[in-house]
């Protein structure tokens, strides 16, 4: 078996747990990888993807800010990426010299909610109107909610996005501004980086009860909430941050690159706790 030669790009990239996340998911399947870091400024971006696949690279991770950018470096795109205009994960293929680009945020966070949620049938909001979002709800959709509801704070941001999502074949799924839409919401998705810097507060109430399951694409790296989660801790018990959604974003990286699904059963005590 092969050794692979991978990593992640972003600017700034100190804080990426993806070295750690890979490298347990190769001594979990007996895969070697190399994976590491590469702190790579936008200015850099394209002469670095192409010399580190040129040099023996098998993929990259593209963390912000250049899952759009990463674009101009490659020769295909999956049917999603041409969608939503941004990947997070390269392959080079080899026996055609390609790099091709994938996006897994979505599919990683619908499978994620698999154990905690339905999405079938269901009221689903998003707040936030910008890439987070756009990145998640074609995966969202393929699941058949019955309607996927768009908030945010800047209200201009919202129909440009329906607009982009508009499909006369679309049956199943309705996707509608807040202000269109009555009734219980069942998922509460946070797509925004309100809280980053203080307590999170939403500018509007909301149709919300203890019923309703919130969801923080957001995580925290410790047994503390996401600013979100804890404003959301006061209707719901039903709450969770993102890091089972990274862990399963990443697994289908893994498994795009080496063609072997990891388990992704990796606690926050796994990376956290050294």
């Amino acid at each position: 078996m092969r050794d692979y030669k991978l990593g992640v790009i972003g600017d700034p990239i100190d804080h990426s747990l993806s070295p750690k996340i890979h490298n347990l998911f190769a001594k979990q399947t007996k895969i070697t990888i190399d994976y590491q870091p590469y702190h790579v400024l936008p200015e850099n971006l394209d002469s670095f993807i192409k010399d580190f696949f040129i040099n023996g690279g098998d993929g990259l991770n593209v963390t912000l800010p250049h899952k759009i950018n990463c674009l101009r470096s490659v020769w295909g795109s999956s049917s999603l990426v041409k969608f939503i205009g941004a990947a997070n994960t390269l392959r080079y293929i080899k026996s055609s010299e390609k790099i091709m680009a994938d996006s897994t945020d979505g599919k990683g966070l619908v499978q994620d909610l698999k154990d905690k949620f339905k999405l079938f049938s269901a009221n689903v909001l998003i707040l936030g109107a910008g890439g987070s979002a756009l990145s998640i709800i074609p995966s969202i959709e393929n699941c058949s909610p019955v309607n996927i509801i768009l908030d945010n704070r800047s209200k201009e941001k919202i129909q440009p996005l329906i607009e982009r999502l508009d499909d006369p074949s679309r049956i199943n799924t309705k996707i509608v501004q807040i202000d269109n839409f009555e009734g219980d919401i069942d998922l509460v998705i946070n797509a925004t980086s309100a809280g980053f810097s203080g307590p999170f507060k939403w500018y509007r109430e909301l149709n919300i009860n203890d019923r309703t399951v919130f969801y923080d694409l957001s995580y925290s790296n410790n047994k503390e909430k996401t600013p979100f989660l804890e404003w959301a801790s006061q209707y719901s018990d039903n709450c969770y941050d993102g890091f089972g959604m990274l862990i399963n974003q990443a697994a289908l990286s893994f498994k795009y690159w080496t063609g072997t699904k990891p388990d992704t059963k990796i606690t926050k005590s796994d990376l956290f706790n050294d």
